[in-house]
């Protein structure tokens, strides 16, 4: 109940601080996160569906981050953690790609401070929980 819960807050979180950030900033950020037409048999869902998909896999997200955090020690912790942002940070490019949406250095750093802020949330709910 724990990683659904913060799944599906956490997913949320970077749903709506890239939303805000497309706003602002005039960018597509918040598209590429929940497209979904690239995939054979979702072509046309309506977005309330990609966003649930979207939450789905942040709940998954969330099992493996929490899973095998690392407890024990503060520089594996920080190590661990950076290795998540960075598969965040290049996640960007394949899916920017295959949403067919324009890549900006605007729009990668909007996503990288969203993943961050995403994994910044469950860290925390991992510290608290300890």
């Amino acid at each position: 109940m724990f990683v659904l819960v913060n799944g599906l807050i956490a997913g949320l979180g970077l749903a709506a601080f890239l939303a805000l950030g497309d706003g602002l900033f005039e960018t597509s950020t918040f598209p590429v996160l929940i497209d979904v037409s690239y995939v054979p048999g979702m072509e046309n869902l309506p977005s309330i569906a990609e966003l649930l998909i979207h939450l789905f896999i942040s709940v998954i997200i969330a099992f493996f981050l929490m899973y095998f955090y690392p407890r024990d020690n503060r520089g594996k912790t920080i190590r661990y953690l950076l290795c998540w942002m960075l598969a965040f940070a290049v996640a960007f490019l394949p899916f920017s790609l295959l949403s067919k949406v324009q890549m900006t250095w605007t729009a990668f750093f909007i996503w990288v401070l969203g993943h961050l802020l995403y994994t910044m949330m469950l860290s925390i709910q991992v510290a608290r929980n300890r």
